[in-house]
């Protein structure tokens, strides 16, 4: 069974830069933990929206999901609206489809010159890789399908959970029970390498990273027969804390 995926009805839209012009009818203006809107040359603040931060190496970011069907946001696109540094300068749009921001998720690199962005509901979600330029906005570079979250190693190394979606799902009918093997993707290199790969009868689930072990932290299910999968008294699980491989 294949896997139809969810896609971006289109690629970011950015803006990046040192100057950012006035603000136009329609647009959105970040100010502390408020989000103002534009309209007919008056500023409106927004109820209820939830802003979304994080601090980089780069400077803070932050960002929110606009929504049409929202209080105020008539008439906008929906997607994921980002504000960059201390003063909250509009920083780039990224659209959505609908169903799918519900489930959005967004990652940073520690670095702040990198971008994950995970969209999709269970149980198989796509996350893609976005490379951060003042100059050209944000630069898709790679793609996957995935369980959960993806964790960032460092700067440039992330691990993440793929799934084999060619596959389908090990017991028919079971959509949370997929062929599911752990990760680490090399952003500069473009390089991935396999952790822990999902065999018949063993599958893995990426619950984090620990930076003072330098490990990562995983479960793995198993099963005595493939067949087994279909009896939930027949899979068992373990923890397992596997060290990241050190870069060359």
């Amino acid at each position: 069974m294949k896997f139809k995926r969810t896609f971006l009805a289109a690629l970011l839209v950015f803006v990046i830069g040192a100057g950012v012009a006035p603000a136009a009818t329609g647009e959105y203006v970040l100010k502390g933990d408020q989000v103002y809107r534009t309209v007919k040359g008056k500023m409106k603040l927004l109820e209820d929206v939830s802003i979304e931060r994080a601090d980089t190496d780069a400077g803070p970011w932050a960002w929110f999901l606009a929504d049409p069907e929202a209080p105020g946001q008539k008439g906008t696109k929906l997607g994921l609206r980002f504000f960059r540094g201390k003063d909250g300068k509009p920083a780039g749009f990224l659209p959505m489809e609908e169903g799918a921001a519900s489930f959005c998720s967004v990652t940073f690199s520690p670095s702040g010159d990198k971008l994950l962005v995970s969209w999709g509901g269970l149980p198989v979600k796509h996350l893609t890789l976005f490379f951060i330029d003042r100059n050209k906005g944000f630069l898709e570079k790679a793609s996957f399908e995935t369980a959960e979250p993806p964790f960032w190693i460092d700067n440039k190394r992330f691990a993440f959970s793929t799934v084999d979606s060619d596959k389908g799902p090990r017991v028919e009918g079971m959509f949370d029970l997929w062929w599911c093997t752990i990760k680490i993707h090399d952003c500069e290199t473009g390089k991935t390498t396999v952790i822990r790969e999902a065999t018949a009868t063993k599958n893995y689930a990426l619950n984090g990273y620990n930076r003072e072990t330098g490990a990562l932290d995983i479960t793995e299910s198993f099963v005595k027969n493939a067949k087994d999968w279909e009896d939930e008294d027949k899979i068992d699980d373990r923890e397992l804390s596997v060290p990241v491989p050190l870069t060359r």
